[in-house]
């Protein structure tokens, strides 16, 4: 059976400005064993480019058969009726959190359990092979129930990491800096990512890769012509 395959079609952005940021997460198109998934949907923000890079792929909303979500930001899971057919796979205990979201939190959508009621939602709790090849695992600290995927491909394992690790400067650093888990778990998140991952997406930068000894790289940047009318 062929590995996994995977696609960036949004590349993460990490730009803000005063007083707030743009929300640009990594979407990331998965292909294993005939299914194609979508890791993270973005907001109405990326929404075009979704779209436009779907389509430059021959495929469109209705050839995506499952909808994985790292956790219930809004930069992550609002585009989701683009796909209103499709399932989504999440952890348990984001899913549990997104019914009582912490008053401090400002980033999980209050409307987002409505939506969600509407839909096919599967829980997982820990870790699971949701496709083959495609493994699913928790990451807590950005969100209390945050979770990645690990992707056995040929090339070696690629983590798609989401918010668990956003940044280079997280992975760096090892510090996250943005937490609304109480049990604080980011860091030992993150370290878990680098140590799966020789391929990381992070969730608002390019895609990093690590040698043998711990390095990390990175060949794009990130770039945002803004148009003013």
């Amino acid at each position: 059976m062929p590995s996994p395959r995977f696609h960036v079609l949004v590349p993460g952005s990490s730009l803000a400005f005063r007083g707030g940021f743009f929300g640009i997460s990594s979407i990331v198109l998965v292909e294993a064993d005939g299914k194609r998934a979508l890791f993270d949907v973005g907001h109405g923000v990326t929404r075009r480019m979704l779209v436009e890079a779907l389509d430059a792929r021959g495929l469109s909303p209705r050839d995506i058969d499952l909808l994985v979500f790292s956790h219930g930001h809004f930069d992550h899971v609002l585009n989701m009726d683009l796909f209103p057919d499709a399932p989504i796979v999440m952890g348990r205990e984001e899913r549990d959190y997104i019914d009582a979201i912490f008053a401090e939190d400002h980033v999980t959508p209050r409307y987002l359990p409505a939506l969600l009621r509407e839909r096919r939602v599967e829980t997982i709790d820990g870790e699971a092979e949701i496709l083959p090849g495609v493994v699913l695992f928790p990451t807590p600290g950005h969100s209390p129930g945050h979770v990645s995927l690990e992707l056995r491909t040929e090339e070696g394992p690629v983590v798609l990491a989401a918010d668990a690790l956003k940044t280079a400067r997280e992975a760096t650093t090892g510090i996250p800096d943005m937490e609304i888990d109480p049990q604080k778990r980011g860091r030992a998140s993150i370290a878990e990512v680098l140590r799966r991952g020789r391929i990381i997406v992070p969730g608002h930068f390019p895609t990093l890769h690590r040698e043998a000894d711990g390095r990390l790289w990175w060949d794009e940047v990130q770039e945002m012509p803004l148009l003013v009318r």
